[in-house]
């Protein structure tokens, strides 16, 4: 979600923060060229490592995505909850 004119309201007791104002999700390969302007060299090493690490995790879970069709079938109602809580 990118925010074009971000209003930040805060509650430090109840450790509630609050953004809004103008948005528009957009993906982040759009968002990363001001992302790397604002960055330093060791932060651009960083964020290399997270990628890699990202690409690295993507293949592992598609790989080991289960299939939407082995859920377990969900057993049938036995009881009538509404008479038992009428005792």
């Amino acid at each position: 979600v990118h925010f074009s004119n971000p209003k930040v309201q805060a509650s430090i007791a109840a450790n509630t923060y609050v953004i809004s104002g103008p948005n528009e999700t957009k993906p982040l390969t759009d968002l990363l060229p001001g992302i790397m302007n604002q960055l330093g060299p060791d932060n651009i090493d960083h964020l290399k490592q997270i990628a890699d690490n990202i690409s690295n995790s993507n293949n592992v879970s598609i790989a080991s995505k289960p299939n939407i069709n082995d859920d377990e079938e969900v057993p049938d109602l036995i009881e009538n909850f509404e008479d038992v809580s009428k005792l």
